[in-house]
Parts: structure tokens; sequence; C-alpha cells
């Protein structure tokens, strides 16, 4: 019975309905009295489904939602690879989180990147290095979060200090600043301000610190998921 399965994996019946009609389990029989009929099959899709589903993801949610369905359609290998693919794009995003808090740490001990050693010369190039969108690019740029600035011919260039405060807002809104709160922190008018002047947070480093400490408790934990989506399947 539905309520019986609902009650092992810890959701509400609706939720089983509902994980049925989306393609999370597989269709599931009926009896001659028109009761669900659940075998373990059932309960090993709603225990994965019930590690896999629960957002937010620090990735695009396509490829765990796919997974879900694709174990239950017993399409294990894609729904291995795409849990893998999974684990791979949350170990990236804990790199790139930690090389930005990396830059944060040498910023408020005054140890800067030099804005002489240009890197790019193009939005495309810093956005492809970075895993952003030029589109997110010119978004902080418009709204100044940093300055675009050019050579003596005109051309477009990123330095390294520009990449590292690219780096160091791209780990803040990923921690869920918003832009408006942002301008408070980048307050980039002058362009010879240092960026450990720039971040003048409205909390102390340490509050700073336990923000930044949570979201990698985040993909920690994703990365935790991944690991569990792996092991399940592989031994299904």
């Amino acid at each position: 019975m539905t309520k019986e399965i609902a009650d092992l994996t810890g959701v509400h019946p609706n939720t089983v309905r509902l994980y049925e009609e989306w393609g999370y389990i597989s269709e599931v029989k009926r009896a001659g009295n028109n009761y669900r009929q659940f075998t373990e099959r059932h309960l090993d899709e709603m225990k994965l489904a019930r590690i896999a589903l629960p957002g937010p993801y620090p990735i695009d949610g396509y490829i765990v939602n796919e997974l879900v369905r694709k174990y239950a359609s017993s399409d294990f290998k894609v729904a291995l690879r795409l849990a893998s693919e999974y684990l791979h794009k949350v170990e990236i995003e804990i790199e790139e989180a930690l090389e930005a808090i990396g830059v944060l740490d040498r910023w408020f001990e005054n140890s800067l990147g030099s804005k002489d050693k240009i890197l790019y010369k193009t939005r495309k190039a810093t956005a492809n290095k970075l895993k952003i969108t030029i589109d997110m690019l010119r978004t902080w740029e418009r709204n100044g979060l940093f300055t675009v600035r050019r050579s003596e011919s005109g051309r477009l260039i990123f330095s390294e200090w520009d990449i590292e405060k690219i780096k160091v807002i791209r780990l803040l809104r990923n921690c869920g600043y918003s832009i408006a709160s942002l301008l408070n922190v980048f307050q980039n008018q002058k362009d010879d301000i240092k960026p450990s002047e720039l971040l003048n947070l409205p909390v102390d480093n340490n509050d700073f610190y336990y923000v930044t400490d949570r979201y990698m408790h985040f993909l920690n934990e994703h990365k935790e998921r991944a690991e569990r989506l792996i092991s399940l399947i592989k031994n299904k």
C-alpha cells in the first residue's frame, strides 16, 4: 500500500504518487481491489530518490533528476554515468570555492594579485576560465561590482587582480549574497582602492567566514550524496 512505502521512506503518501507520475519510481501495478502493489524494487527506487532529489543543488538539477528517472527505468548504466557526472561537477565546484576562499585569505592579509599581469583580453575567455556566463559577467559589470579596464589600444583587459575579484564575486553570489549587498562590499569607484579595503562587510571577518564555511558544508554534503548514489547504483 502507498502509506506503507511512504512510512518506510519518511514521506507523505502523495509524494509517492507524484514520484510515480513524474517517473522517479517505476510504474506500480494494481491488485484486483485497485490497491497499489509495491515491491522491493519500488522501495529501492524511493530510497535512491530521497537521497538524490532534495534541493537546492550547486549544479544543474537536471542531471540529478534525470539519474533518478534512469534508475527507475532500470537504465543503470546511464544512471551511474549521471551520478558520476554529478560528483565530478560538485568536486569542481569545491575546488573553485576553495580557490576563491584562498583569494579572500590573501586579500585580508593585503597580499593582492597584480594589476599589471594581464591574463585575458576578452569576456569570453574570462567567462570560460571562471565557469560563468558572459551574461553574468556583463551583469556584474553593469551593476558596478567591478570596472572593465582597457589597454591603451582600447582592448579589454583582465588582470590577475580582476580575475581574483571576479572569483570572489562568484563565491559570494554562491554563498547567497545579493548583488545589492555586494555593492556594499565592492565600492570600486576608485580603481586604486585595495581589495581588502573594498571588503567593507557589514559583519566582521569571522562572521563572513562562517557564511563561506556553511557554503563549503553545503558542497561537501552534495559530494557525500553523490558518492552514496554511485554506491547504491553499483551495488544494484
